[in-house]
């Protein structure tokens, strides 16, 4: 039986669409929502939240399906469903326009909101983002899209396994990787359904990414892209691609950083981030 852990002790939870969703909210000012990518949550904003709120009215939800939300299997778990659950979230809190700032799936999820609801996006920050058809490099995420061995591989989701993917595939400087950091992110699958759900995102996400990679013109929005050099799980070279099919968007490689520079490099990302949203909100 998995160990079960107490709520985490940052955020709030909020009632949205009859689904109970995890949020960690900070500061006052111009809105800026984080979104968290494939197996992620909040807490993937640790390095991050409280500079950024010295600034802005920051939002960092667990996505319905991760961290300590809702699971619903019922759930639109596309880059269409997550779309509509953003603008929710907008619409709760009474913010008609906000920068969305996304790392990895969060990118694509931010990336279908401004293309779906660009009234409602003043900015993106697309951090390491998916979007592109076969982006994700890394084999663990790679085996959840396979039916069968998905189960089997979730089921083996323990703190050794999650100190070892953090390690290997999402960052670049191991010593990020504390007993702290496993233990938050271990935490999660004490909740229901969580093991059941990841499997089932990135199936679906990745039949998206035709759609959202076809739709990059129409991203109008002032967009910044921030990429890890080293990162294993969606090359650096989507980086460049990206700054080249959204019009106008500008591009920060960040030296010595994985799949996410806004932790291993916090200083040089929340710098770039303040910039950014300063000029476009």
């Amino acid at each position: 039986m998995a160990k079960s852990y107490p709520p985490p002790d940052y955020g709030t939870f909020i009632r949205i669409n009859d689904l109970n969703v995890h949020v960690w909210p900070v500061g006052t000012g111009p809105p800026v929502i984080l979104i968290h990518g494939f197996m992620g949550m909040a807490y993937d904003w640790r390095a991050n939240i409280e500079q950024l709120g010295k600034h802005f009215h920051v939002h960092a939800p667990d996505l319905p399906g991760f961290g300590f939300s809702d699971k619903p299997l019922d759930f639109d778990y596309t880059s269409n469903g997550y779309a509509e659950f953003i603008v929710s979230f907008l619409d709760r809190y009474k913010i008609k326009r906000a920068v969305l700032v996304g790392n990895s799936m969060g990118g694509q999820i931010a990336l279908e909101t401004c293309v779906k609801y660009p009234e409602r996006v003043a900015g993106l920050v697309l951090v390491d983002s998916g979007g592109y058809p076969q982006s994700v490099e890394f084999l663990p995420f790679k085996l959840l899209g396979i039916p069968i061995i998905d189960r089997m591989a979730m089921a083996l989701v323990n703190r050794t396994v999650i100190s070892i993917m953090l390690r290997k595939g999402i960052y670049f400087n191991s010593s990020f990787v504390t007993h702290a950091v496993v233990r938050n992110y271990s935490s999660v699958y004490s909740t229901a359904d969580a093991r059941k759900i990841p499997p089932i995102v990135i199936r679906k996400m990745v039949k998206d990414e035709v759609y959202i990679a076809s739709n990059l013109h129409n991203v109008k929005c002032p967009t910044l892209v921030i990429w890890g050099v080293e990162d294993k799980v969606i090359s650096p070279r989507r980086a460049e691609a990206f700054r080249r099919d959204i019009k106008g968007a500008s591009l920060l490689m960040v030296p010595r950083a994985g799949h996410m520079p806004q932790v291993e490099k916090a200083v040089m990302v929340n710098q770039a981030i303040i910039n950014f949203v300063s000029r476009v909100i």
